[in-house]
């Protein structure tokens, strides 16, 4: 409507200026400038009005047209929820990064300037381990394509680019890293003096090849660019010096079993949580998809709709013994919620209400 008006507005202006006297092309032109710039302000500010929503279509993602319109219960929901959001606990980007990386399945694509194809890049998927400054290692067998790729320049150091991805990767709303640097070649001298044999060998303890006479190590030795993606709405550039200044998330070497221990026999606990602290209702489940000293970030299903929010700790974790009283004490505190409880209830219902029905359908 408000973009109606307008539009009415400027017609009736040009019309009654058209009546009263002929304008020149330059003002012609600059009137409809002037209209085209206002309807787009317009357009934007309906866009925006339509983006503040969670899951698809909502601010900071992806643009999803056709949206159906919220109530205005529902929009203060989504709102408080999305003001929650920008001020929870989270690692910064280096830290994100530096910690998927380390926690990786230690195998990644490695892209090199083909030594085949003049001109065209190549991509192979190598394993790798990393060093203190959290710089790739990597043991390549001479046969290989990208290992003649590094050696094709002689006199100076190979261009490459490390795709990462997060354990458990599945899909774009998972994280990803890029490592862009020079790798080199490792002299037997700096192989034995800084033990890359051994860290090699600490990410993938069954490489027994590695030994093999025709096998050399090389190392991304300088860091020029990291390209980092943590899911939809969480992305960025990290410069060389906040990478490797960061440090990895201990709490994160014993996540996937916390986890996994809470979404199989505590899932009600995360419901409760989220609905209490971040302030969402509705939630048919949550399950925990990542976790580390700062909090986890959880995967909501609601009302037909499934996205990813950030639950906090109430402080950071220092250790296993800490997450779990940090756990217990969130989950007691949300259960003694009363609009908590009632969720609760009605979900518990249903699924009863469900298994009973399951003995009839069968028996039908």
């Amino acid at each position: 409507m408000r973009t109606l008006a307008l539009v009415l507005s400027l017609l009736g202006c040009t019309l009654a200026s058209r009546l009263a006297a002929p304008r020149a092309p330059l003002q012609l032109a600059r009137r409809a400038t002037a209209f085209t710039s206002v309807k787009m302000m317009a357009d934007e500010k309906d866009d925006d009005d339509e983006e503040d929503r969670l899951g698809a279509g909502g601010r900071g993602g992806h643009s999803v047209g056709k949206q159906p319109a919220l109530s205005e219960e529902e929009q203060k929901v989504q709102k408080a929820v999305m003001e929650h959001q920008q001020g929870a606990a989270r690692l910064s980007q280096a830290e994100d990064a530096r910690s998927l990386v380390a926690y990786s399945t230690g195998y990644a694509v490695l892209s090199t300037l083909s030594s085949q194809v003049d001109g065209y890049p190549s991509g192979a998927l190598v394993g790798f381990a990393t060093d203190s400054k959290g710089l790739p290692v990597f043991c390549f067998s001479g046969m290989s394509s990208h290992t003649k790729d590094l050696l094709a320049d002689s006199k100076s150091d190979a261009k490459a680019a490390l795709t990462v991805t997060a354990k458990g990767f599945e899909g774009a709303a998972d994280g990803r890293v890029v490592l862009i640097g020079d790798v080199k070649k490792c002299s037997k001298a700096e192989v034995e003096e800084e033990g890359l044999a051994a860290v090699y060998k600490g990410k993938h303890p069954n490489a027994f090849w590695a030994d093999f006479g025709d096998f050399m190590y090389f190392r991304m030795h300088s860091l020029k660019q990291v390209n980092f993606v943590g899911g939809f709405a969480r992305a960025g550039s990290i410069t060389p010096e906040d990478y490797v200044e960061a440090e990895v998330d201990g709490i994160q070497a014993f996540a996937a079993p916390v986890m996994g221990h809470m979404n199989a026999d505590h899932a009600s606990s995360t419901v409760a949580m989220v609905q209490h602290y971040i302030g969402l209702d509705q939630v048919e489940s949550a399950d925990l998809v990542q976790m580390d000293r700062l909090g986890f970030m959880v995967q909501i299903n609601r009302l037909g709709q499934t996205f990813k929010l950030r639950l906090p700790f109430p402080r950071a974790a220092e250790d296993r013994g800490d997450v779990k009283k940090l756990i217990v004490q969130m989950t007691q505190e949300a259960m003694q919620d009363p609009a908590v409880q009632e969720h609760l209830a009605t979900i518990e219902a249903k699924n009863t209400g469900k298994k009973t029905d399951e003995p009839a359908a069968a028996a039908a």
